[in-house]
């Protein structure tokens, strides 16, 4: 009979897949270092072997100096620029090496980490992305949902939400990557990868950390992204003004036959801005369409390192 000490017994109850998280760092924070340690802990008590990847997105040109305080191994990501959470995100998981990947936008929000193992569990059961959704979401949040949940339908059907944490599989990650390098939001590029995916809802109020303007530019790249949303909306944005113009023709038209004194300019001066915006409008959507286009012909990263550390 084989006997095996108490360490022995612990090693082998430990999962043997390989897990990384990856999480982004937006600004300094005395609690950061606490809440790594504490993720660090959960994956010694619970993987045989695992990695946390640290992205460094606070623009600084030093790393964070809390970060010399962490005592174990761990990989640190320094970005020259500032880049957009999504971007940030893509430059850890393209460093990470587990068999399944956690992603932690911005370590700054209070998360319930315990729930790592309920997701890690619920992955377990055949799907190869879970998502950690909170129960309420801001209404910017919501309607934007609302509108890419109506025009994008993936083959299981399923609603796109925001998440505080992604747990994907490697299988997961190479089949998002077949698409291409760039991708523009995480959790939409997941369900569309027809891969099975599952979310775990908690009773949580989230309101990200990204700035208005960053909020702005991944709901507006997401529709164009993903969806035909802003294309149907430039579609009867062009039809509007059309029949507006078609409408200051007639009464053109109508008022020189009349030989009537032609009053109302003002309106038709207010109708004939009104068609410029929107047609500015429509170009700049086009210039957007093609921006995304050349970029993914391209095959270009949407990130840079400054520094990858293996501490």
């Amino acid at each position: 009979m084989k006997f095996y000490n108490m360490e022995e017994k612990m090693i082998r109850n430990l999962e043997q897949n390989y897990i990384s998280v990856v999480l982004v760092v937006n600004e300094e924070n005395k609690k950061i270092i606490t809440k790594i340690q504490n993720i660090n802990e959960i994956l010694k008590n619970n993987f045989k072997n695992s990695e946390i990847v640290i992205v460094d997105n606070t623009s600084k040109n030093s790393s964070l100096e809390s970060l010399n305080t962490l005592d174990f191994k761990h990989t640190e990501i320094k970005l020259p620029i500032k880049h957009r959470t999504q971007q940030a995100l893509n430059a850890g998981t393209a460093i990470a090496i587990g068999d399944y990947i956690l992603e932690i936008e911005d370590i700054s929000f209070d998360i319930d980490y315990n729930k790592i193992m309920e997701m890690y569990k619920k992955s377990q059961e055949g799907y190869d992305f879970v998502f950690l959704t909170p129960k309420k979401l801001r209404k910017s949040s919501k309607i934007f949902y609302n509108i890419l949940n109506k025009y994008f339908k993936n083959s299981f059907n399923e609603d796109i939400s925001s998440s505080v944490m992604t747990l994907s599989s490697r299988r997961g990650q190479n089949k998002v990557a077949e698409v291409g390098k760039r991708i523009i939001n995480r959790n939409v590029a997941y369900v569309l990868s027809g891969l099975k995916s599952s979310s775990i809802v908690v009773d949580m109020n989230y309101k990200n950390n990204r700035g208005f303007s960053e909020n702005l530019m991944l709901m507006f790249d997401t529709l164009i992204y993903y969806t035909d949303a802003i294309m149907l909306f430039t579609q009867r944005l062009a039809f509007v003004f059309f029949a507006l113009f078609g409408l200051g023709v007639i009464y053109s038209l109508i008022t020189r036959i009349v030989r009537e004194t032609v009053e109302g300019w003002a309106s038709l001066f207010i109708v004939l801005s009104l068609g410029f915006f929107g047609i500015f409008l429509i170009l700049s959507i086009i210039i957007r369409y093609l921006h995304h286009i050349l970029q993914n012909s391209l095959n270009s990263k949407d990130y840079i390192y400054r520094s990858v550390n293996k501490k």
